[in-house]
């Protein structure tokens, strides 16, 4: 349990000390809705709600069974969790360390971008999938789902604005990297 709670603590690196910008963020796609669409700025902060309930809840659960001392025997099951768990986290912060190398004006293909145009989004994935898999609750595997299909329309906004932003070096790339693997 307490390496869920370091895991949720490496976390804060990407989000808090060193936050990559994102014109997919809900915090950017609600500044650029009209002030007038109410509605569409209300669906934006309940979706982004229900993803971070969601994304928090493994943490909750572990900080529950670290208090209420309910140590069960570790599977297979957890071990592979755990190891899915901390491989993603270190694809994730590798991509947010060489995102951060280069200039937010040029295009990354190198380094962990050549496999992959979200390493880092890919990173959550397996983070989120490992924390999942540890707890096997089945409403932890309704969210990911949910959380799934969150992240990856916000990285098709994503590539509509890089597209946009670099073209034909952009769509080069896009057409011989894979979106996650």
């Amino acid at each position: 349990m307490i390496i869920i709670i370091f895991i949720y603590l490496s976390f804060f690196l990407d989000f808090l000390v060193w936050p990559i910008p994102s014109e997919a963020s809900t915090g950017a796609l609600i500044t650029a809705s009209e002030q007038s669409n109410l509605l569409k700025k209300t669906g934006l902060v309940l979706v982004f709600s229900l993803n971070l309930l969601f994304y928090l809840a493994p943490l909750g659960i572990a900080v529950i069974n670290i208090f209420g001392q309910d140590f069960q025997s570790i599977g297979m099951r957890q071990v592979t969790g755990l190891i899915i768990s901390i491989t993603g986290r270190y694809i994730s912060l590798l991509g947010s360390y060489s995102l951060r190398k280069n200039s937010a004006e040029s295009l990354k293909t190198s380094a962990i971008f050549k496999f992959s145009r979200n390493p880092i989004s890919l990173g959550m994935h397996f983070t989120i999938l490992g924390l999942v898999l540890f707890f096997n609750i089945w409403y932890l595997w309704i969210g990911f789902i949910f959380y799934l299909l969150n992240i990856h329309f916000k990285i098709l906004i994503e590539e509509k604005f890089l597209a946009e932003k670099f073209g034909p070096d952009y769509i080069k790339y896009l057409n011989k990297t894979p979106r996650y693997l």
